[in-house]
């Protein structure tokens, strides 16, 4: 078996999506004949979680940084005496790719899963990578973004239920749900300026955030600013995220920038069209006015447009829906996650054969 390592950030719930990525490699691994574990650099409730899943986990307290020498060494060491051959990066700067190649590991890939900075709330235009052997893109949009590397593009993928759950009754207030980080670059304000303007249009809506992150205070104030707390319900941080869309009409996903997000899989598995901006992956995975309708950035007039449509037309919110899990259970799941992320290793390891042969 190739020993494979994945090194994350944090074992903290932001970092959920990207466990659940490794999770399911980590299954479907061993028929290619990988055995994928998983390092985080900060303890949380997710290593217990993945460990539980039956997914190899460890801590190596690190803060990613040369300043941090006693850390940096410690994930130097941990490298050398585990000997991976491909050490899998899902965050980190050179300094992180360069303590892995120190450390020993034959192949160093760098996986990006977005542009944005959620602390600064910048998109830089390009990206580079030095110290990184290959790269791996969550989408086109973010591909294209790289100029170090020719970026290897892998959708992520997702368990699909094969029979779906049984959906809420369509009749009644349209239920609109949000499943995000709450930070700027998600732009939740817009469907909470959105439900405002259908309460003023005589529409019944109600909206449903599920997440977490330092904008919450400032969007709770602002439901109360324009008097639509009665019709926008903070959830906190949810795991039933199933249970959740079973009862959900359609997803939001009003974003400044996605690199591509699982939450939008998750609502098309579930049957639930996505109403997204035009921006990132977007694109790639909800297909306009089939599997749900794409809106400018930032354009609150045409969300609300396609909330008043989409409201008066449960029908075709069901057909949206059907044509979303479609979609997904054609092009992304696990599996053909799994088979793409197993080629693209035996290829970046025959490549590094052929260069010590010819070294």
């Amino acid at each position: 078996m190739i020993r494979c390592m994945h090194v994350v950030k944090s074992a903290q719930p932001e970092c959920t999506g990207i466990c659940r990525i490794v999770n399911s490699l980590a299954k479907y691994a061993k028929q290619h004949g990988y055995d994928i574990s998983v390092v985080f650099l900060a303890d949380g409730p997710l290593r217990a979680q993945m460990s539980a899943a039956g997914t190899n986990a460890h801590v190596v307290s690190w803060k990613g940084t040369f300043t941090d020498v006693p850390g940096a060494v410690r994930a130097g060491l941990w490298v050398r005496k585990n000997g991976p051959e491909i050490v899998h990066l899902h965050f980190g700067g050179r300094i992180v790719r360069a303590i892995c190649k120190l450390g020993g590991a034959d192949v160093v890939v760098q996986h990006i899963h977005g542009r944005n900075n959620e602390l600064t709330n910048e998109i830089p235009k390009t990206l580079s990578v030095p110290w990184a052997d290959a790269v791996i893109a969550c989408s086109n949009a973010v591909a294209a973004s790289v100029i170090s590397h020719r970026a290897e593009v892998i959708y992520a993928g997702i368990e699909v239920e094969p029979v779906p759950r049984s959906r809420a009754n369509r009749s009644g207030p349209l239920q609109l749900g949000v499943l995000s980080r709450l930070t700027p670059i998600k732009n939740v304000a817009a469907v909470i300026h959105a439900a405002a303007r259908l309460r003023d249009l005589g529409i019944a809506i109600q909206v449903n955030i599920a997440g977490l992150g330092p904008c919450e205070d400032s969007l709770r104030s602002l439901a109360r600013e324009l008097n639509v707390t009665d019709r926008v319900c903070f959830l906190g941080w949810r795991e039933d995220i199933r249970e959740l869309l079973s009862g959900w009409d359609l997803l939001a996903m009003p974003s400044f920038d996605e690199g591509f997000p699982l939450s939008a899989l998750e609502a098309m598995a579930a049957g639930l069209p996505v109403l997204a901006s035009r921006v990132g992956g977007l694109p790639e995975i909800v297909e306009d006015g089939v599997t749900g309708n794409l809106i400018p950035p930032g354009d609150i007039e045409a969300l609300v447009l396609h909330l008043v449509e989409l409201a008066n037309d449960r029908m075709r919110l069901s057909k949206m829906g059907a044509a979303g899990r479609k979609r997904v259970q054609e092009k992304f799941t696990e599996e053909a996650m799994a088979s793409h992320m197993a080629s693209f290793y035996a290829q970046l390891l025959r490549q590094k054969q052929s260069r010590v042969i010819h070294a």
